[in-house]
């Protein structure tokens, strides 16, 4: 079961990445939330985007290492 520790962790980021894309697309740009938010590009990546990968990297990195994943 330890050969198979990084498929929890690797799911949980992926439907993290994807949960964060989709309340972009579907209440920031349908609402027009973007004209608030600085440094925010519609339709690119951005320092947004950037800033919730690296959450939910340093999210799944204290799970590991508090042993919750």
């Amino acid at each position: 079961m330890a050969s198979r520790s990084w498929i929890l962790p690797l799911v949980f980021g992926l439907t993290s990445l994807n949960s964060w894309m989709l309340f972009e697309e579907l209440v920031v740009n349908r609402y027009g939330l973007w004209k608030y938010m600085p440094f925010y590009r519609l339709n690119d990546p951005c320092v947004w985007d950037l800033a919730a990968t690296i959450t939910i990297v340093l999210l799944i990195t204290a799970l590991r290492r508090s042993g919750r994943i």
